[in-house]
């Protein structure tokens, strides 16, 4: 073998061994930053339901603004179903027809109320407006009613709604009994059904938490 061909494989030798050689010295690269997942968002907390009232007898007067119509006085036997099943008037059993019903706290024994109900096929009476009160001796509610859906049902009504307790049910009294301009009728016999759904039976006696 020639010198020269000697010299070009040693120059070529020397060559590699350098770039083995700063391999060797390369710094390592730097690992990509660690994806680091959100944390998760806390799903905001559903608002309290609004305080049941307690159970004897309720004077409810309810009056429609604008209306020349004397106010509306009834007198309601509640115990806590019934009260549960009362609408957002407090004057009828429309609660169960209500898809939504959110009653927002205030401070100071002030509630924001709104509601969707369905009272008659394709007609929706949606409710708004404030409450104040304790639920436990009186409160007062002043409430906008919209209602949409019906042609001679569709209407916007303003209504003011004063509730006091005024003590324990009459012993010949059960829940859901209402009187109105001295005739008692019972919220539940109107509607055929009794205080859990069903068919009313002939008679009902009323539960010993309405008595005092």
């Amino acid at each position: 073998m020639s010198q020269v061909s000697t010299g070009v494989i040693s120059g070529f030798a020397l060559m590699a061994g350098l770039v083995m050689l700063a391999g060797c010295h390369k710094k390592p690269e730097k690992a990509p930053p660690a994806v680091i997942a959100p944390a998760p968002v806390a799903a905001p907390k559903p608002p309290p339901p609004r305080p049941a009232r307690r159970p004897g007898l309720w004077q409810t007067t309810l009056s429609e603004e604008g209306s020349a119509e004397k106010p509306q006085i009834l007198k309601i036997c509640i115990d806590a179903l019934t009260d549960q099943r009362l609408g957002v008037l407090g004057t009828d059993l429309s609660g169960d027809a209500c898809t939504s019903k959110t009653f927002s706290p205030q401070g100071d024994g002030n509630w924001g109320i709104l509601a969707e109900c369905t009272l008659a096929p394709g007609v929706v009476t949606e409710y708004s407006g404030s409450l104040t009160g304790d639920f436990n001796s009186r409160y007062e509610m002043h409430i906008r009613s919209q209602t949409t859906g019906g042609s001679q049902m569709n209407r916007v009504t303003n209504y003011v709604v004063s509730s006091k307790r005024l003590g324990s049910c009459a012993t010949d009294q059960k829940p859901g009994d209402v009187i109105n301009d001295g005739v008692k009728m019972n919220l539940f016999g109107m509607a055929g059904v009794n205080r859990g759904g069903a068919k009313a039976p002939a008679s009902e006696a009323p539960p010993p938490d309405v008595v005092d």
